[in-house]
């Protein structure tokens, strides 16, 4: 079992975004070249679109790190009593 730790942006004191540039995200299925684009085998552990880097998005990792018996450990604070407790627990 591995602890991770990730320090990531507070999530908006105002609320997320209500609106988006656009409606949905383009699927792209190669690259000019010709390459194959990464293509996960398991759900992403987050929705297209959404704000993941910061705390309450967790990076989509949750789900799958706990899955894998791994601990996550999430916090905005990168000096404070947040991160000493998450690092010597």
């Amino acid at each position: 079992m591995a602890k991770i730790l990730c320090v990531l942006y507070p999530d908006p004191v105002t609320g997320y975004s209500p609106k988006y540039a656009r409606d949905d995200i383009p699927v792209i299925t190669q690259y000019p070249g010709g390459q194959t684009v990464p293509s996960p085998k398991e759900p992403l552990g987050f929705k297209p679109g959404d704000l993941v880097g910061c705390v309450s998005g967790e990076l989509g990792l949750r789900s799958y790190l706990e899955k894998n018996d791994h601990e996550l450990i999430v916090t905005s604070d990168k000096d404070g009593a947040d991160l000493e407790r998450g690092i010597n627990v």
